[in-house]
């Protein structure tokens, strides 16, 4: 099974990469505009062919909601149009799987009802939250028109080793080498947080679904920030200050989609990642 994987060079394509390569029947063609992919290309722009692909897995995109605000333009351009250059890419290639990499925040920040499934309303929120509804209709409008079956993977907050700045948990491990870290109002906003191998088996498994449509992947927990901030800071032997906010607001994903169709569950528990991501930001900084 040949499966081509856009973004590969980013945070989330290198273990998604990974985790297919353990599969011995899979080979892995990475697709990004950085140097290293086996292929490197803007998705913005028309795409080759590449015969005999059987499944793409569509990561490549400007994967930060505040990114996305300060420029929406790049964000419509990266993750609309360059979704449907990847769709023709695929549909060209003769894939017969496209997976595309979605957010939970098309349900809103927050949502209208916890825990979130899938059928809860979408929200064009934002810049980010808008490119990412409008990329899952792309995905429809390519099946309804050309038979090109497809899976959304709508993801919680991932994190994990390797994530850059400018996400919370890297951010915050960064934030602790300089003393106390003080959220202020934010300290009680809840994620569902889902460790990156754990969101990378998911990929693994919707190549091979048969499912056309929406998947929730996350772990069903809410986590505040504060306690991501507090054990991070200790680690160093700092605190976390936080402020009461009762209007913080709040997500956690109903999973059970993702267990039915995939077989998928969610293995890392958030202290677990939180000490895995630590101890490699640790030796990363040594």
């Amino acid at each position: 099974m040949k499966i081509l994987v856009t973004g590969s060079e980013g945070f989330l394509g290198k273990h998604v990469c990974a985790a297919l390569k353990r599969r011995a029947y899979i080979e892995v063609v990475g697709l990004d505009s950085a140097p290293g992919a086996d292929i490197v290309a803007d998705i913005t722009k028309p795409l080759p062919v590449l015969p005999r692909m059987d499944a793409v897995i569509h990561l490549a995109a400007v994967a930060s909601p505040s990114v996305c605000d300060g420029n929406p333009g790049l964000a419509m351009n990266v993750n609309v149009n360059g979704t449907h250059q990847v769709l023709r890419l695929a549909l060209e290639s003769g894939a017969k799987k496209f997976v595309f990499s979605s957010s939970a925040h098309v349900y809103g920040v927050g949502p209208k009802y916890l825990p979130t499934d899938e059928r809860h309303p979408l929200w064009l929120q934002n810049p980010y939250t808008t490119t990412k509804i409008l990329g899952e209709q792309l995905c429809q409008l390519f099946y309804e028109n050309h038979g090109l079956s497809y899976t959304t993977l709508r993801l919680y907050n991932a994190y994990g080793p390797g994530q850059g700045l400018g996400y919370f948990v890297p951010d915050v491990i960064e934030r602790a080498k300089r003393g106390d870290i003080d959220l202020g109002l934010g300290g009680h906003i809840t994620k569902d947080w889902i460790f990156v191998d754990d969101v990378a088996e998911a990929f693994c498994r919707a190549v091979e679904t048969s499912y056309v449509g929406p998947i929730n992947i996350g772990t069903g927990v809410e986590t505040p920030l504060h306690m991501i901030a507090g054990r991070i800071a200790a680690e160093r032997g700092f605190v976390c200050r936080t402020a009461a906010n009762d209007s913080a607001t709040r997500m956690c994903a109903d999973w059970g989609r993702a267990k039915q169709v995939l077989g998928w569950e969610p293995k890392v528990t958030i202290q677990e990642g939180l000490d895995a991501t630590i101890n490699a930001a640790q030796t990363v900084s040594v």
